[in-house]
């Protein structure tokens, strides 16, 4: 029978990774109905768990286009590593790159329990390795790194995957990095005068007080510049506005909250 997937945004079932444990009717139907709903959707392989099922069984198609039953699948040895452009039914119409292994070996049982090796690599060991993803409750997001995910959720906000690093940047741009940079300075600077009041005759203490505050309105100064310097050069990439949003704004939250610290350390010190 034909299943539907389970497509973003959709959560999926929280069960995952239930080991089968009777080879009977209802494991042949479930084997079966991913075999029809790969057919329909014309795909390469599913997992149970992207049509509902908590069970650890995954469909796929070989290299000859046959299909491989999986059950309880563990890969034991892994191989090289490989950068592959991928995509899942869970994300439709949409590619990330993603770490890999280029050469796996498969434990694995079939549906009357049997168990059975499989060495596998390239495109078929990719494809097993992203099923398996799913029998543990993740996806292919999990093989990214961060400058990817911030690319690919800049895809999935825009739901198109004509974005590219080039129109949505994933590192900060020159500028900001030195703002930050000069913040961050400030609030060290700042952070070694208040320790020095401590040791410190109470005229030089009320000299560095002084300082201090010079440096907690600069840092307030420079944290303003942060966000309209970042608001600029965020516009500039319209195809990336929230998450440039959403770093501008967490960014200038935790430089204030350092500020806010320095500056109740320097009131209650002295």
């Amino acid at each position: 029978m034909i299943k539907e997937i389970i497509q973003y945004p959709t959560v999926p079932s929280q069960a995952f990774d239930g080991i089968v444990r009777h080879y009977d009717k209802a494991l042949h139907t479930l084997l079966e109905d991913l075999k029809d709903t790969i057919v329909q959707n014309q795909l390469d392989g599913l997992a149970a768990y992207q049509i509902g099922s908590p069970f650890a069984v995954i469909v796929v198609k070989n290299e000859k286009g046959h299909f491989l039953e999986i059950v309880n699948p563990i890969i034991i040895t892994k191989e090289g590593n490989i950068t592959p452009t991928e995509s899942t039914a869970y994300y439709p119409n949409l590619t990330a790159t993603t770490k890999r292994y280029e050469k796996i070996k498969l434990m694995y049982e079939d549906r009357t329990g049997k168990q059975h090796f499989l060495t596998a690599e390239g495109d078929l060991a990719i494809l097993i390795q992203r099923k398996t993803d799913y029998l543990l409750g993740s996806d292919f997001r999990v093989r990214m790194n961060k400058e990817e995910k911030q690319l690919f959720d800049a895809k999935l906000d825009k739901n198109s995957n004509s974005i590219t690093a080039e129109s949505c940047p994933t590192t900060e741009p020159k500028t900001i990095k030195n703002i930050l940079r000069v913040i961050t300075l400030a609030l060290i600077v700042g952070s070694v005068g208040v320790v020095l009041e401590l040791f410190v005759s109470d005229t030089f203490a009320h000299t560095l007080k002084s300082i201090e505050n010079y440096i907690m309105l600069f840092v307030l100064l420079a944290i303003v510049v942060y966000f309209f310097v970042a608001n600029y050069e965020g516009k500039k990439y319209s195809n990336c506005t929230s998450c440039q949003i959403g770093n501008i704004l967490g960014t200038s939250f935790i430089q204030s909250i350092r500020l806010g610290l320095l500056a109740i350390a320097n009131y209650f010190i002295f």
